[in-house]
Order: structure tokens, then sequence, then C-alpha cells
């Protein structure tokens, strides 16, 4: 919001900047009109058609820096507030005609040489550049060029004795030099050169215009590729991810099987043992099927919640892990009286697992490589905090680590901390990662604790 309000402010004072430009050119003009005006006089005395085709570039010059600015701070202005005008915005455009006039007649006292004519076809042919070429403010260069181009071409048919009859301009200085032109019999040279150079600066617009439009859709429509081509990845991810999962649901829950035939086959030795040992054995049997039926319950269905101390997970998690570390030193920071957490442990656990595999992988081969593991209490939440001194993470790549797919890693199927995200979020968690400035990477998991009078039925 702020970046767009800048821009915002940036080309509303570039608008206003751009007004103040053609006012103060048009004080200043009627020196310029003098000078022309003095140079025709001469090319009618010395009889010189040359003299008055160069009097021609110079009005035309003149007149295109005094209308330019004027007119595209008018389009400026509208294309910033249209939002506020009317529905058909490239009707507002033609509010840039009373706004050019207003400039000209109140903010320079002086009367404009346009007529309303001329003024609605430079206006008009600008307008269908703008609808050609889209967004204004997206595109000012080109649209600068091709203003330019269009009111140089007008200009130039000002001075054409064979156009005399549009009413595109009412100047004197315009009539000065066709009358010269006809005094001198030099309405030919004057209608071919300026008929020469309207046409070329009129194509030259409508082909710029042309090119540029093409140059958008074709950048347009290689942005609609690359958003579908990441649509498509993401999709197959996805794809790739349900399949993952359905494999592992059908294998998971095809353990169920084997284990009530254990429990079925553990009952029967117990009920014929005569030895109290065996069926102590056997009760222990029975405890750990239990166990490892929940635990088969809990990666089956995500929303088995279990209540569980922040310390009896790390040490779930410590004991799958540390068998893992590849001389790293581990420092394990647990604060003391942390509420409980209600989660599904086997699905957290392998969240934290899967952070602490990354860190070891992120610090191998690292000079003096610690990880400080802490886990404390911010009001409601419980915080486990993973700090390494490893190689650290690229600043572009701290938001996109979390997409499907993606991994810095080239051998890894970056399905690891979209993973991570996905089940912290599905317990009302935040996971965040932060790069270190002398080095390394924190990640923070934070999760809600169960106060001591919530109900904690599993």
């Amino acid at each position: 919001m702020g970046k767009s309000l800048n821009k915002k402010t940036v080309y509303s004072v570039l608008a206003l900047v751009l007004a103040g430009i053609s006012a103060y050119h048009g004080v200043y003009r009627m020196e310029s009109l003098q000078f022309i005006g003095a140079l025709v006089e001469d090319a009618i005395v010395k009889k010189d058609n040359g003299l008055l085709v160069l009097a021609s570039f110079e009005l035309v010059i003149v007149d295109t820096l005094w209308l330019m600015p004027g007119i595209l701070s008018g389009f400026l202005l509208v294309d910033l507030w249209r939002k506020y005008l009317l529905r058909q915005w490239w009707v507002n455009y033609l509010l840039v005609v009373p706004w050019v006039l207003a400039i000209h007649y109140i903010l320079a006292v002086q009367k404009a040489s346009y007529s309303l004519v001329g003024m609605l076809v430079i206006v008009l042919l600008a307008i269908l550049a703008v609808i050609e070429m889209g967004e204004l403010r997206e595109n000012f260069g080109p649209v600068v060029l091709v203003a330019f181009g269009l009111t140089m071409a007008v200009n130039w048919l000002n001075v054409v004795p064979l156009v005399s009859f549009v009413p595109i301009s009412r100047g004197d200085l315009d009539v000065g030099i066709k009358l010269g032109a006809s005094f001198l019999d030099g309405e030919g040279v004057l209608n071919l050169v300026g008929l020469f150079f309207s046409l070329f600066f009129f194509f030259t617009s409508i082909i710029s215009t042309l090119l540029v439009s093409v140059y958008l859709r074709r950048i347009s429509l290689m942005e609609e590729n690359r958003v579908k081509e990441i649509q498509l990845q993401e999709l197959e991810m996805q794809a790739r991810q349900a399949r993952v999962l359905q494999e592992m649901h059908t294998l998971v829950h095809d353990l169920k099987t084997p284990l009530m035939t254990i429990r079925g086959l553990n009952s029967l030795v117990e009920m014929s043992a005569n030895s109290e040992k065996t069926k102590e054995y056997c009760q222990r049997i029975d405890g750990a099927v239990d166990k490892v039926n929940a635990m088969i319950s809990e990666i089956l269905y995500d929303e088995v919640r279990k209540d569980i101390t922040p310390a009896e997970l790390i040490q779930y998690v410590r004991a799958h892990v540390l068998v893992k570390k590849m001389g790293q030193e581990v420092v394990f920071d647990i604060a003391a009286d942390l509420p409980k957490l209600k989660i599904n442990v086997i699905r957290m656990s392998r969240v934290l697992i899967n952070l602490i595999e990354n860190v070891f992988a992120a610090t191998t081969g690292v000079k003096n490589a610690r990880i400080i593991i802490k886990v404390y209490k911010e009001g409601d939440w419980v915080i486990f905090e993973i700090i390494d001194n490893g190689r650290g993470i690229a600043k572009e790549d701290l938001e996109k680590v979390w997409s499907w797919g993606y991994s810095t890693k080239g051998n890894s199927s970056g399905l690891g901390l979209a993973f991570v995200k996905q089940i912290v979020e599905n317990h009302q968690g935040k996971v965040a990662l932060e790069r270190i400035p002398e080095g390394g990477t924190k990640v923070t998991v934070k999760l809600k604790g169960v106060s001591p009078d919530e109900d904690s039925g599993n």
C-alpha cells in the first residue's frame, strides 16, 4: 500500500511539474514567435522559400514543446484519478482538452494558437495509442514518444496550405506562413515538406504504438505462461503429495492386520500361560500393541490429538535425531513449568525431526558447528527455536522454501518444509525462518499451550 501510494504521489507531482513547464514555456513562447515572425518577413522580402520552410520547422518545434507537457500532465492526472471519474475510462481522457486550454489560457495568460478541433485531434489520437498500449503509468516512456510524434504530425499540418480548410489551427503565424508561401509561389514546396513530415511522424507513431503493443502482449503472454507453468508444477506436486500420502496411509493401515494377529495370539498365550512371568510379558506385549496402534491412528488421522509435555516431545525427538549428528555440538535448553500441548504427537515429532535433520545437513563440514534447541513459554504460546551457525540461506529463498516442490538441495523432492508448514498450521500454530546476520539460520515453531483448566480429553 505504501509503495503504491508513493508511486501515485510521484506521478501526481510529475503531472503538476509538466503543467508548470507548459505554462512557463507558454509565457516565453511569445519571444520565439516574434523571432519566427521576423524570419517569415525576411523570407518574403528575400523571396526565399528555404527561409519559409525553416520558419515552419521552428514553429512546429516551438508549438510541440509548448503543447507536449500540458497534454502529458493531463493524461497522467486522468490516469491517476480515473476511478473517481466516469466508468468509461477512455472518455475521461477527453478532459485533457479543457485541462490544456486552462493551462494556456489562464496560467499562460495568452491566446492559444490551437482550435478546439486541433486539440481534439491530438488527444483522440493519443487516446487510441494509450488504449492499444495499455496502462499509461506502466508504459509512460513509449506514450511520451508516441504523443510527441502525434503532436509533431498535427503541427506540420498547421503549415500545409493544402489542408487550410481543416480548422486545426487559428494562430496568426500559421496563417502568415501560408500567405507567404502563396505570395512566393512556394505552396507546392511547403505542401510537400509539411505533408512528408506530418505523414512521417504520424506513421512512425502508429508503428511505434503497434510495436510496443505487440511487445507488451508478448510479455503478458510470457507472464501468463510462466504463471500457468508454476500452477502446473504446483498441481503436479500436490498430485505427488496426494499419491505419497495415499500410499503411506495404505501401508500404515495394512499394519493393523498383523497387529490384530499379534494381539489375538498374545491373548491366547496369556490365557494358557501358567507362569506369572509369562503373563507379565504378555501384558507388556499388549501394551506395546496399544502404543503402536495409537501411533498408526495418529499417522492416519491428522485430527487425532494427545496431551503431551514439551519435554516429553523433545525427549521423543532427541532419541531419533541424535544418532544422526555428524560432529555438531547440540545444546538443549528446555524451560521449566511449560504448559502441555494438545497435538498429533507423531506428526509434530516429524516436524521437529525434519527441521533438525535440515540443520544437521546445513552444518555438516562447518567448523565448530553448534546447534541450539530452545523451548520456552511466551504468553499462551510454547516456542520451539532451532538455531545453527551453518551456511545459512539466501534472502530470496526465505519465502520460497515453504512452497511444495521447492528445494535448495538438488537431490531433494522439496516436500519437507512444505510438510512442516502444513502440519504446524493444522495445529493453529506458526512457523518462521530467519537469517542470522553472523551466519546460520533460526527456525521458530509456535504452538498454543493447554491451560490447566482446559479439558484434557484425547
